[in-house]
C-alpha cells in the first residue's frame, strides 16, 4: 500500500479540482526511463541532468572493462530517482507555493481521492487547515532538556 500526498495549489480550498495526488513510493516507470519520467513531471532541468548523465553511461559501457561499471552506475541512478523522484516533485510544488493537505495511505489514486474528497466534504468545505512543512521548526529544543530529544523531561507533558 503507498501513501499518497495531497497538494492544492497556492489559495486553493482544499476541495479544489486541482489538487495533486503524488504517490510515496517505488515507481517502475521512473526506474525503467528515468530521464524521459522527470521530463513529463516538468523537472526539466533534473532530466536534462540524467540524460546527458546516462548517454555518458552509455559511452564508459563501450570502452573494453567499461560495461560493468556503466550498469552499476545506471541501476544505482534508475533507483535513486525511482525512490527519490515523487518527493523531488512534492519538494519541488512546495517551493511554488502549494500546500501539502493531507498524507493517505490507500491501494491505488482512486481510493486515495475518494477517501480524501470525502473527508473534506465532511470538513468545513474549503476551511481545511493545510499541514506543518515538511521542513525541520526553525525553534531550538527548550533549555533544560536532556537526552536527543525522544523522552520528555520528567513531569512535563
Amino acid at each position: 500500500m503507498a501513501s499518497y500526498l495531497i497538494m492544492t495549489p497556492p489559495g486553493a480550498p482544499a476541495d479544489d479540482e486541482k489538487a495533486r495526488f503524488i504517490a510515496d513510493g517505488f515507481s517502475w516507470a521512473a526506474f525503467f526511463f528515468p530521464a524521459i519520467w522527470l521530463l513529463v513531471k516538468r523537472a526539466w532541468l533534473l532530466g536534462i541532468a540524467v540524460a546527458v548523465l546516462q548517454i555518458l553511461l552509455i559511452l564508459l559501457s563501450t570502452i573494453q572493462g567499461g560495461f560493468a561499471a556503466a550498469l552499476i552506475m545506471q541501476i544505482a541512478l534508475s533507483l535513486l530517482v525511482s525512490l527519490e523522484g515523487p518527493l523531488f516533485i512534492a519538494k519541488r510544488l512546495t517551493a511554488r507555493e502549494w500546500t501539502l493537505r493531507s498524507i493517505i495511505p490507500a491501494r491505488d489514486r482512486e481510493t486515495a481521492e475518494e477517501i480524501y474528497f470525502s473527508n473534506t466534504a465532511a470538513d468545513n468545505p474549503g476551511k481545511a487547515t493545510p499541514l506543518p512543512s515538511v521542513e525541520w521548526s526553525t525553534t531550538r529544543r527548550p533549555r533544560g532538556t536532556s537526552g536527543l530529544g525522544f523522552f520528555e523531561p520528567y513531569g512535563e507533558r
